[in-house]
């Protein structure tokens, strides 16, 4: 049998583009072995100077609600970006 690598995803700017959050997330650990992750980067719910209308914005803390539903874990957090918040889930 052949092992899956590791696998990293990375969802820029566009999660709320994802219909069903929740299974669609729920599906994707089916292509994760054990250490797999998920990385978002995304729009603060913010005015800001660029980026999209607050519409097309998903809080951080909606981002980290829906992914522990889904059956992840918030392993990582990086504020490098003014604008945007970058976090890193594994699978529980």
């Amino acid at each position: 049998m052949r092992e899956r690598p590791n696998v990293v995803i990375l969802i820029l700017d566009t999660i709320h583009h994802i219909d069903d959050r929740l299974d669609y997330f729920q599906r994707v650990q089916g292509a994760l072995k054990p250490g797999g992750r998920i990385a978002v980067i995304d729009w603060h719910k913010r005015p800001t100077p660029e980026g999209p209308g607050l519409e097309h914005r998903l809080a951080r803390e909606r981002v980290v609600e829906e992914m522990t539903a889904a059956g992840y874990r918030l392993v990582e957090e990086s504020d490098i970006l003014p604008h945007q918040y970058f976090l890193v889930f594994r699978v529980r």
